[in-house]
């Protein structure tokens, strides 16, 4: 998740939990370790103000792992309805979808419909612009916010945006001087995990082109 996604999405939940409430289901959560010390910013952004308020979040990923809440299979029928019972009133489903099959992608609409307490709200980023990144795999789906509103037929749209980050070259002359040196190395080495040489040869596209996601908000 992007700085400026991160910042965008926790401006959109604290608006509609401190008028609605909670719960907030995190869909494909990850760690503790991801949310608040390899990317500070969802944390500081999105879940830290929601505690603050005295928000529950519950984090749901397919790993066990601390920090996760519910760990399963979104898919499975019993973890839909473990995650159903606390009646959420905000999903978030934030870049999950490009790493699902086409067929398994299908089907999330109907699970958060199912899942999401009545008159809900979803809350649902893709990447729109941006490189490959495998986790495990990137279908390269990257849908428009209009694109994004016409899975959800029995939703109503709330909001939507383009949300436009920074570039390859801005992570680059953050980076540490080592981490240069070993990406240009790395460049020099197609043959050895192609897979992932060819995701990093992918993000020199965005070199001086602005990384850019799709967000849309949705009520059942």
């Amino acid at each position: 998740m992007r700085k400026e996604e991160a910042v965008c999405i926790g401006s959109i939940i604290k608006k509609i939990s401190l008028k609605n409430g909670g719960p907030v289901l995190n869909i494909g959560s990850s760690t503790r370790t991801f949310r608040e010390k390899l990317k500070p910013h969802i944390n500081d952004n999105i879940f830290a103000p929601l505690k603050n308020h005295g928000i529950q979040v519950i984090h749901s990923d397919l790993k066990a792992d601390e920090g996760v809440d519910v760990s399963g299979d979104l898919f499975d029928s019993k973890i839909q309805i473990k995650l159903a019972s606390f009646k959420p009133k905000v999903i978030l489903a934030s870049n999950l979808m490009e790493h699902l099959p086409d067929d398994v992608r299908q089907k999330l609409p109907e699970v958060l419909s199912n899942i999401i307490a009545e008159d809900g709200f979803i809350v649902i980023s893709v990447p729109y612009s941006y490189p490959l990144h495998f986790d495990p795999i990137d279908t390269y789906y990257r849908p428009s916010p209009g694109e994004l509103c016409e899975l959800f037929p029995d939703c109503k749209k709330v909001e939507t945006h383009i949300i436009s980050s920074t570039t390859y070259f801005n992570d680059l002359i953050k980076s540490d001087y080592r981490v240069i040196i070993r990406t240009l190395v790395r460049l020099c080495l197609p043959f050895y995990r192609p897979k992932k040489w060819f995701a990093l040869f992918h993000r020199f596209f965005w070199l001086f082109r602005s990384y850019k996601v799709s967000l849309v908000v949705l009520q059942k």
